[in-house]
C-alpha cells in the first residue's frame, strides 16, 4: 500500500515535465526538475521554437532547452548545447518570460 502523499512528492520531483499555467500571466507553461544531480528547475513555454527564435532567446539571455519524448510518451526537459546538437534533432523550447504588465498612467 502506497501513501498518497509520498507519492505526489515523489511525482513533483522527478524530471518528468509536468504542464501547468503560470501563476503571474496564466500562460501554458511546462515545469520540470533539468538534470539528475543539482538539478534546476525550469519553468518553459510549452511551444516549440525554430532557429530564429532560440537565436532571439538567446539574445534575450533566456536559456533554451531540448524536449525528450519516450516511446511511453513521458517528456522530459533536458539542457540544450547548441554547439552540440542539432536544432532538428528534438523539439527545442525557451525560459518562460510573464509578458510585461501595462503602466499605468499617471492621474491628473
Amino acid at each position: 500500500m502506497t501513501n498518497p502523499g509520498i507519492a505526489k512528492r515523489i511525482a513533483a520531483s522527478a524530471d518528468h515535465a509536468i504542464e501547468r499555467t503560470c501563476p503571474r500571466c496564466s500562460a501554458p507553461i511546462l515545469t520540470a526538475w533539468a538534470g539528475r544531480t543539482a538539478a534546476l528547475h525550469v519553468t518553459a513555454d510549452p511551444n516549440p521554437i525554430d532557429l530564429a527564435a532560440e537565436i532571439q532567446a538567446r539574445v534575450e539571455g533566456r536559456l533554451t532547452w531540448r524536449l525528450l519524448v519516450s516511446a511511453l510518451g513521458v517528456r522530459r526537459i533536458v539542457w540544450r548545447d547548441p554547439l552540440t546538437v542539432p536544432h532538428h534533432a528534438h523539439p527545442v523550447l525557451r525560459d518562460h518570460r510573464c509578458p510585461p504588465h501595462p503602466v499605468q498612467e499617471a492621474l491628473l
